[in-house]
């Protein structure tokens, strides 16, 4: 493919991320579902040998997982399940595409929501593989999915260590997102959960050897690189780290 193509389909791809963005920041689901159609008709038009085409690929698979939360019962199942293949390809494209990691282990846990059984385990263990991938791309970045899917599984003592950890890795979403994830509802009833939620916000003590930030860490503090459950909260940590 040539240099005018690959440009012209990253306007695309970026065109189509804007409109599904803006019609998840208007709340409005009409909007959305249209948006979301029109956006993996973009991304499904990117040819593999498009440098653009694993980009194409994770933003169809985002496109797909919106598209599953608006659906209910055997329909979402399968968008989950669709999203979750885009998700793979991105890491057979790219193995340590971080974000499509961590979607994928998303996915994976709202679609276990919806099933019983031995399928739920299956999905709750795969997840649980992709958020450990996540880790071993960046370290602490999956903290707290892991609580979240701690939490679904009753491991409350898991849940609390993985809490704290994403705290201390300054991955945590803001607290009132914290408080409304229907993950964590459960989280809720333990006698811990509310010291943990007043932890968030109290001074950190510095020590001599975390005072002492790495190049790396010092951009991403200045950046303001802080990944979710959901996706990453800024795009300068991600394009940083899966565009390399």
């Amino acid at each position: 493919m040539g240099l005018l193509d690959s440009v012209f389909g990253k306007s695309k791809v970026n065109a189509a991320n804007k409109k599904v963005k803006a019609a998840r920041e208007a709340n409005d689901p009409v909007a959305l579902e249209k948006a979301l159609a029109g956006a993996i008709t973009i991304y499904q038009s990117i040819g593999s040998d498009s440098s653009v085409f694993k980009d194409a690929l994770y933003s169809w698979g985002m496109a797909l997982l919106y598209s599953a939360r608006l659906k209910q019962g055997a329909e979402a199942m399968s968008l989950y399940e669709e999203a979750g293949k885009k998700f793979s390809f991105c890491l057979v494209a790219k193995p340590d595409y971080l974000a499509a990691a961590l979607d994928w282990s998303v996915a994976l846990i709202e679609l276990a929501a919806l099933q019983k059984g031995a399928a739920q385990a299956a999905s709750y263990a795969l997840a649980k593989e992709k958020l450990t991938l996540a880790d071993s791309i960046h370290e602490g970045v999956a903290s707290y999915n892991f609580a979240c899917l701690h939490a679904v599984e009753g491991d409350f003592d898991a849940c609390k260590v993985a809490l704290e950890l994403a705290r201390d890795y300054k991955n945590l979403p803001d607290e009132q997102d914290i408080l409304n994830d229907a993950d964590m509802q459960v989280a809720k009833t333990q006698s811990w959960f509310d010291g943990f939620i007043a932890s968030i916000n109290e001074p950190v003590k510095a020590d001599a050897e975390t005072e002492e930030l790495s190049a790396e860490d010092a951009e991403a503090k200045k950046t303001g690189t802080v990944y979710t459950k959901n996706q990453v909260k800024t795009d300068g940590y991600k394009v940083k780290y899966d565009d390399k």
